[in-house]
Formats: structure tokens, sequence, C-alpha cells
């Protein structure tokens, strides 16, 4: 599949303070339930240099559809995500783009 057939998922998110250490560990939770739903390609998480607490989560989709499938399922409170969404403060940016 080339980039051009893809979604890009981007998440940009404030973790609380006392879930910070935790995030690698909460992660991999994330990437294993995320491998429940059809169409993950690939997940790239990335982590503030200067000790802060805004995240982000660059997910690649095989189509909008999978990625929304996803997000709903997030959004609707699936217990697969609950250790992450305790740790998210606040939702700053939740977009789908074409790479």
């Amino acid at each position: 599949m080339s980039n051009d057939e893809c979604v890009l998922e981007v998440v940009v998110f404030t973790v609380k303070e006392e879930y910070v250490a935790k995030m690698p560990g909460i992660r991999n939770g994330l990437r294993a339930a995320l491998k429940d739903f059809s169409g993950l390609i690939e997940l790239d998480t990335v982590s503030p240099l200067d000790g802060g607490r805004i995240f982000a989560d660059i997910a690649k989709w095989d189509t909008l559809e999978n990625a929304m499938a996803a997000a709903k399922a997030f959004e609707s409170g699936d217990e697969r995500f609950q250790p992450y969404m305790e740790a998210i403060e606040e939702l700053k940016f939740m977009g789908h783009f074409k790479p």
C-alpha cells in the first residue's frame, strides 16, 4: 500500500501529571487495543523532550472508515482504551490527514 492510499490520524493530548512516567506501558496497552481493529498499519508515538505533559500519537490506517471505527470505539468508552483514557487530561487535537 502506498502512502497515497492510507490515512494518518494525529492525536495531541495532555497527560495527567501522575501518569507521565507510566505512558510507555499505557501506550503498549493502546497498541494492543488498536490491533483488535481492522486496518491499523502503524502507530508512532512521540513524547515531549522538555519533560512536559503534551504527547502525540500518529496512527497510519488503511482507510478513513477503519480509522473512524477505532476513534468511535474510543469516544464511546470502549474498555480496551480505559487505561489510556484515564491518563488523558485534555484532548488538544485529533484529525485525519492524507500523507
